[in-house]
């Protein structure tokens, strides 16, 4: 009898084992999917339980958490987080940010080293309802030409689980590259050109958005985005009209609509409207659609834009489109070959209410190799093929790109 009770206890043990084993891995295999689809997934042990919460708070909608995989990622994450001690409130704020510096070398420009970026940001939650982020950058250096400045400073309002507001200063909800554009998450060293001109890189903008997801079934759910801003003003082109006070009294506003199927596949397509002069009499509409996808260690990526500008007499519409499709391969999670191919058509007369005229026609291939130290640190190379379009005069203005760069 004491021995059929002492194999009892030990039965009961292994299988208690047993399950929490299980969970673990049911927690790490979700995380890695749903964490791991945009970027790399950090290390469980960068941040307390605590902060996790915070982090999971914002990126959990976007990722398609509901409150069962969200439940098992915490119940994971906390098992695996930092053990110090850390003085905080229990809606810890997170500080996090990367710095990266580059060399271009190319006919046309000057060759010199850039510390592009230095970021800073921090998020945390001072209700179950509300949380927040504030990023702040200094680009090439800083000094009175380029001061530092705000990149997104918001609030998020929750509803529901999966609704929030937005308010206050962010990045667009347009196509997804603005996303990207970080060192560890842009797999090159440049941008694509239709995502500096058309998409604007980095979008910022000040206004309302209505976010959130909506879950179709276990495998497909969509995100959405429904947002009304200042918009873009009279700059010298599209990239140029960034602002955050508005130039008229017409608000832009403009919606992102994109469907993630088995936590691999994106498809999405965007929207937005508003007037761009001074009087507020002459609208700017552009498109968009992304495509992104996830296949072993392969990364998908493609994103078209078109834009129409209305302008006064005599000129005619301004136009502008392009795309970018991009592949890369990930090798023993250190070395990542990409290529990419894009295209820019943008053709603008403009002048009179202090556009420049612009005109753009180009096609570039990409090709870059990245060395990552840790998931966090790396070193790439990239070299461009610049082809001049129909209406460009041929030059030599390939270009050789060097970028070392760190999050922390």
């Amino acid at each position: 009898m004491k021995r059929k009770f002492i194999f009892s206890i030990l039965f009961l043990g292994i299988c208690v084992i047993a399950s929490a084993q299980g969970d673990s891995y049911q927690g790490e295999r979700l995380y890695q999917l749903k964490c791991g689809r945009c970027h790399f997934a950090y290390s469980p042990s960068k941040y307390s339980a605590e902060e996790w919460k915070t982090i999971i708070s914002e990126m959990g909608p976007l990722s398609g958490l509901n409150k069962e995989t969200e439940e098992v990622i915490l119940d994971y994450l906390r098992q695996e987080a930092s053990k110090k001690e850390r003085e905080a409130l229990p809606s810890s704020p997170v500080l996090a940010g990367y710095v990266y510096t580059e060399l271009f070398s190319s006919k046309d420009i000057t060759d010199t080293f850039d510390i592009h970026y230095l970021n800073i940001n921090l998020t945390g939650r001072v209700h179950e309802r509300i949380s927040y982020r504030a990023e702040f950058e200094f680009e090439h250096g800083g000094g009175k030409d380029d001061p530092p400045f705000i990149e997104q400073a918001y609030i998020d309002v929750w509803f529901l689980k999966n609704v929030g507001l937005r308010i206050g200063a962010m990045l667009t909800p347009f196509n997804r590259f603005d996303e990207f554009h970080g060192p560890l998450e842009n797999l090159l060293v440049t941008r694509p050109q239709v995502s500096r001109e058309i998409g604007v890189s980095a979008w910022k903008e000040v206004g309302v958005n209505l976010h959130g997801n909506l879950f179709i079934n276990k495998d497909l759910y969509l995100n959405y985005d429904a947002y009304v801003i200042n918009g873009l003003g009279s700059g010298s082109r599209l990239r140029g009209s960034r602002q955050y006070r508005d130039n008229n009294d017409a608000k832009s506003f403009g919606v992102r609509l994109s469907g993630v199927y088995l936590d691999r596949w994106e498809v999405g397509a965007s929207y937005y409207r508003g007037a761009w002069d001074d009087a507020g009499d002459f609208d700017l509409s552009i498109y968009g659609f992304h495509l992104m996808g996830k296949i072993g260690e392969l990364n998908l990526f493609a994103e078209y834009s078109r834009s129409l500008s209305e302008n006064p007499d005599p000129f005619e519409e301004g136009k502008a489109d392009g795309y970018f499709i991009q592949a890369s391969y990930l090798i023993n999670d250190k070395f990542r070959p990409t290529i990419r191919y894009g295209t820019l058509d943008y053709l603008d007369g403009g002048g009179l209410l202090g556009r420049s005229p612009t005109d753009f026609d180009t096609r570039v291939l990409a090709l870059g190799f990245n060395y990552y130290l840790t998931r966090a640190i790396v070193f790439k190379i990239e070299y461009d093929i610049v082809q001049e379009g129909e209406r460009k005069e041929e030059k030599d203005n390939n270009l050789l790109a060097l970028q070392a760069a760190v999050r922390f």
